[in-house]
């Protein structure tokens, strides 16, 4: 199997587990991967409109530079742009998922960034998940402040939209959305219960993103 037939259903496959997993519905969010052997801007990505309970690999496409499908037919995801940004801004970044996920949509439509509540959320999400600034869905404003408030982390939250997540593949892409989703309805329960989740020491989010971006290759 070569890469891209590989890459294909692995989104497949991305796509089955995020629907299982109750972080989108219907046709809602959207999934890709980079593929390499065809240079850093070409990737495969979900069609747009296609109901999940129907989606097969022939609806994962495979796109240029331009967002022009390469293989396959059907019409690219809307946030294909939102992937582009990512994969052009990340090099590092192999997959990128977005979803409409319950608490992370909350936080993300309250505009409030999910604070470092949690030592594994920092270790596998760089920090807080921050919110990007409000820009129309499938624009380019949307990719360019969501790639902005992204920055060096793994996930972000688009305002009023939903989350994103991302990683050097789809399994680790998959593991940054569910634990985005988990963190953020232990951050809403906590303050149903106790007000403002407390956050993490300053000195322990800092000492735990140093571990962050050494696992990701960054350099200081």
């Amino acid at each position: 199997m070569d890469e891209t037939t590989a890459s294909r259903q692995a989104v497949l496959d991305a796509v089955r587990r995020i629907v299982a997993a109750g972080l989108v519905a219907n046709a809602s969010g959207n999934v890709s991967c980079r593929i390499r052997r065809l240079g850093g801007d070409h990737f495969a990505i979900t069609a747009s409109r296609v109901p999940y309970r129907q989606f097969t690999v022939d609806d994962v496409l495979v796109v240029d530079e331009e967002i022009e499908p390469v293989v396959g037919e059907g019409v690219p995801s809307s946030e294909s742009l939102l992937h582009l940004a990512i994969y052009r801004a990340r090099p590092d970044v192999g997959a990128a998922i977005h979803t409409h996920s319950v608490y992370a949509s909350a936080y993300a439509v309250a505009g409030r960034p999910i604070p470092a509540i949690l030592d594994e959320q920092v270790i596998a999400l760089g920090g807080a998940v921050e919110v990007a600034q409000y820009a129309a869905s499938a624009s380019a404003d949307l990719a360019d402040n969501a790639v902005m408030a992204l920055a060096d982390r793994s996930a972000v939250l688009l305002r009023n939209h939903g989350a994103v997540g991302v990683g050097t593949d789809l399994e680790e892409a998959i593991a940054v959305v569910e634990l985005v989703e988990r963190v953020a309805k232990i951050g809403a329960l906590s303050a149903m219960v106790g007000g403002d989740p407390a956050g993490l020491p300053a000195e322990v989010v800092a000492s735990e993103r140093a571990v962050y971006r050494m696992m990701k290759g960054f350099r200081e």
